[in-house]
């Protein structure tokens, strides 16, 4: 089996998130739905509505009374909120482990999934974007083509590394030239095998190149400057992360200025302990 053929192959055997982060991101995009609808399609999955729950009553949040089933939480959070719950509940099993073909630890990987999906949200916010879900969801995701690709970077890392170091290729292009795929390719062919809507297919694949991106560019934009901040504050740095060059010309194509942007690493750094209470909650 060629190269090619083995991470098709994984992509169509990574298994899926629940069936549960399909159908509530499909809600956001229907205007006829509500909150009722939504805490209706969580509450008929018992283990997810116990670990949303977990999340909305722990100190990431900091609500002022206990809440006690998914209809309270849709209240006191609201939609846009719980649904985000949802994807940090369902994605949290593709991601955590340890990737060490891109040189990442037990946790790095999912440490840096959310540190840049919040880091996305408050962009888009500074933005003035009211609908910040997709923003958030796309630099969760960003990074899944890793977790496909991991073990065929772990075992061709030192071409790949060669081409990054001797010819001053990024590693996606080293990734495209020695595997056939990068991880930004990858992540959008999960992304569509999991029945995710196009424009989430559409950011993780530019989620590096946004000024390449055709229908997804103030997205792929933001999450591309999320994950920017990520590596400028040492979270989730793997092997590759050196060879990506920072372009100004993303946040000027934006409209954000750079106090706007350290607006929001201040900010980060004020969350950082409310981030790290989401890791221990198991």
């Amino acid at each position: 089996m060629s190269t090619v053929e083995s991470i098709i192959e994984a992509i169509d055997h990574l298994k899926p998130v629940s069936d549960v982060a399909g159908k509530v991101m499909a809600l956001l995009d229907d205007p006829d739905c509500g909150m009722s609808d939504l805490s209706d399609i969580i509450r008929h999955e018992p283990a997810l509505t116990a670990n949303i729950l977990k999340l909305a009553n722990s100190s990431f949040f900091g609500l002022p009374g206990k809440i006690n089933d998914a209809k309270q939480a849709v209240v006191y959070l609201g939609m846009t909120q719980v649904v985000d719950l949802v994807l940090l509940v369902s994605c949290s099993e593709s991601f955590n482990g340890s990737h060490g073909g891109y040189g990442l630890n037990t946790g790095e990987l999912w440490k840096s999934a959310v540190s840049a999906a919040i880091l996305a949200n408050d962009l888009a916010e500074i933005k003035g974007l009211k609908q910040t879900g997709l923003f958030f969801t796309g630099a969760l995701l960003r990074d899944i083509g890793k977790v496909v690709l991991d073990q065929h970077v772990k075992t061709a890392i030192e071409p790949i590394m060669n081409r990054v170091t001797i010819q001053s290729m990024t590693f996606r292009e080293a990734e495209r030239q020695v595997l056939g795929f990068d991880h930004c390719q990858v992540g959008s062919m999960v992304a569509k095998n999991w029945h995710f809507p196009a424009p989430l297919q559409c950011i993780i694949q530019y989620s590096h190149t946004p000024l390449e991106a055709k229908g997804c560019f103030l997205e792929a934009s933001i999450v591309c400057m999320a994950d920017a901040l990520c590596r400028k504050m040492e979270i989730g740095l793997g092997v590759d992360d050196p060879s990506y060059p920072e372009d100004d010309r993303v946040a000027r194509s934006v409209g954000l200025q750079r106090s706007q942007i350290q607006g929001v690493v201040d900010g980060f750094g004020r969350k950082m302990e409310r981030v790290n209470a989401l890791f221990s909650i198991e």
